[in-house]
């Protein structure tokens, strides 16, 4: 690759990369804005309106948009008379879902979460249909769908923080996240019509078998990945009611934020990733590298959960959610294993085109996470529901692992990764001991975090010199 090529893909990473971080922090202050002025009930009966969403989603683009991408990756403009039939399929297969959900509200015994749930879902079912991020992102039109991202993002976080402060106005949010996804739709289909697209709506039958066939491959993947990250809503609240399925959402939710500071640190490697999967070239050293990086910063926010989350839930969360306390350390664990599912199934097997090694990936996530829901959550509560989510995932990683070429199976023998937990362990004694003379929620959580920090530095400080040291032997040769 020329220098030109490099200094561009690296301002599409650096694009991709800067929206990903710009998102994280947005969600970082509405998060715990709305479980304080929602109240844990109405939060998570939001959450578990969002859940129904995710698993109607399957059928209202039941895997097209993201065949589509990847044919217009692959293709460009011997691709685009797929758009059309695309767009023809999802229309309907919107249709089919707008029903679907219309039946499964009427089934809910609260009007207000019924009305809700309608508002929502067929909103969002419609607005979905304007969707063109995936078609910038197929474009390489990275610059413009990060810019719309976070302009979707601002412009939902700020309806937030206008409109939503008591439970009953929970009808709002709905409301922003169509609106701001329905304006950030419309400019991006406005963007691409700048640079000569031009649709029209052909209905062509003879074509959607070729459409329909893999589609369903990627749409049963992704509707495996909801079962095991989602049912959890859904049992909660039938087994354990609306109070404790707040309690669950919430901890969920904060997990995911955490999760989400590892996955964009990794997402700069993802790319390269993905082209080292297709060639072979490099991916064992690429894994290792992502290990390790998910190692330094998933152990110290998982350590890091478990000796604050005293003093966390209570300064972010407010006091009631104290029961989260206990049940964020059960589920702490998440962290990394979310993580390094994100990183073997979701993106090296997906990379090297072992779709059906994905597939049995999610799925037994899916089986394993549902099992487990019903029974762990009935016999011990909200800690077997959290329990349920952290072996879901286990499930997938080890799936994933198995399918992995051997070469790849050494990825976690790195000093980074012991040297991480014995980071962890030192920091969970120096914030034991700083709790103890003073019990400030800032002060606990960045002692902890400048103690890992320096430890870190200490143990490693040979390693990165060697690894440094032999970057610079590979480029010399």
């Amino acid at each position: 690759m020329n220098r030109r090529t490099l200094l561009r893909y690296g301002g599409f990473v650096f694009s991709v990369g800067g929206a990903k971080v710009a998102g994280v922090a947005i969600s970082s202050l509405t998060f715990p804005f709305l479980v304080r002025h929602l109240g844990v009930e109405m939060y998570g009966l939001w959450n578990y309106v969002v859940a129904i969403g995710v698993f109607l989603e399957t059928v209202a683009n039941p895997g097209l948009t993201v065949f589509l991408t990847q044919q217009l990756a692959a293709r460009r403009e011997n691709a685009f008379e797929l758009v059309s039939d695309v767009l023809v399929l999802r229309i309907l297969s919107a249709c089919v879902a707008i029903g679907v959900s219309w039946v499964v509200s009427s089934f809910e015994v609260r009007p207000e979460i019924r009305e809700l749930m309608r508002v929502y879902l067929i909103g969002v079912f419609v607005v979905n249909l304007l969707g063109s991020d995936f078609l910038l992102g197929a474009l390489e039109m990275f610059h413009s769908r990060s810019i719309l991202a976070v302009l979707q993002q601002t412009m939902f976080a700020a309806g937030i923080f206008a409109l939503v402060w008591k439970p009953t106005d929970v009808i709002w949010l709905p409301i922003c996240v169509i609106g701001s996804s329905a304006i950030t739709s419309i400019a991006g289909w406005f963007i691409l019509w700048r640079q000569g697209l031009r649709l029209r709506l052909v209905f062509q039958p003879r074509h959607w078998k070729a459409i329909l066939v893999p589609s369903a491959h990627y749409a049963i993947s992704s509707l495996m990945s909801s079962f095991y990250q989602r049912t959890g809503h859904l049992v909660v609240r039938w087994f354990l009611g609306d109070f404790a399925l707040g309690i669950y959402a919430a901890a969920v939710r904060l997990l995911d934020l955490l999760r989400s500071l590892v996955i964009v640190i990794i997402s700069v490697l993802m790319p390269r990733i993905a082209i080292a999967g297709r060639t072979g070239a490099g991916l064992a050293r690429l894994t290792k590298v992502s290990v390790t990086i998910i190692a330094v910063v998933s152990i110290p926010l998982t350590a890091g959960l478990i000796s604050t989350a005293n003093v966390l839930v209570p300064w972010l969360l407010g006091p009631k959610y104290i029961e989260d306390i206990s049940l964020l350390r059960w589920m702490s664990a998440y962290i990394v294993g979310a993580s390094a599912a994100s990183l073997f199934a979701g993106t090296i097997l997906y990379a090297m085109g072992k779709h059906r090694a994905y597939l049995i990936s999610t799925t037994a996530g899916a089986v394993s996470g549902v099992i487990l829901y019903a029974t762990l959550t009935p016999t011990i509560g909200l800690k077997g529901a959290g329990l349920a989510l952290v072996l879901g995932e286990l499930c997938v990683v080890l799936a994933a692992y198995h399918f992995l070429p051997a070469e790849l199976h050494a990825c976690w023998k790195s000093p980074a990764v012991a040297q991480s937990l014995v980071a962890g362990l030192i920091m969970i004694v120096a914030v034991r001991v700083v709790e103890f003379y003073h019990a400030d929620a800032l002060l606990v959580i960045s002692t902890g975090a400048a103690v890992y920090l320096l430890t870190c530095f200490w143990l490693m400080r040979k390693s990165v010199a060697e690894e440094f040291r032999t970057a610079q032997l590979s480029v010399t040769d």
